[in-house]
């Protein structure tokens, strides 16, 4: 599993682009529409707003495990700004081709820019939690090829 956690230095989030309101609230639509479950597209792109949502289980390839489903994604909206609280957690496999393939299209579908080196690798550890950690070197290259 995967998650993408800027350093807590950008704790303002990452610009959402393009810079103009309006179409910047209809691509975060889209972007939200196509890879999480229903939201009410109806926000004011000039206020502030959080939302919780669940990834559509449909464009994940190699779900990790079903019941990450259950938990949501925290977004909050600041005008031209999205950040996401406790990271961007992604449910899927870290050795799968096709894990890298849909970080790819989904880091260019994003409203946002993404980096590979922002990217956790997430575990099991023996008392059950997560335990997130710098990719490995191999995992590493992967990243950096899916995210141009």
């Amino acid at each position: 599993m995967f998650t993408y956690c800027p350093p807590k230095g950008s704790c303002w989030g990452h610009v959402i682009r393009p810079k103009d309101p309006i179409q910047a609230k209809q691509k975060l639509n889209a972007f939200f529409e196509l890879y999480f479950e229903r939201l009410n597209p109806e926000w004011n792109p000039t206020r502030q707003f959080s939302l919780s949502l669940g990834w559509r289980a449909s464009v994940l390839p190699n779900l990790e495990s079903p019941e990450y489903l259950e938990q949501k994604v925290l977004f909050i909206v600041t005008g031209d700004r999205v950040m996401f609280v406790g990271g961007l957690w992604i449910p899927i496999s870290t050795t799968e081709s096709a894990s890298y393939e849909f970080l790819g299209r989904f880091s260019a579908d994003a409203p946002f820019k993404m980096s590979p080196k922002h990217f956790k690798v997430g575990t099991l550890g023996k008392s059950g939690k997560m335990a997130w950690r710098k990719p490995d070197p191999d995992t590493a290259a992967r990243l950096h090829q899916a995210i141009v």
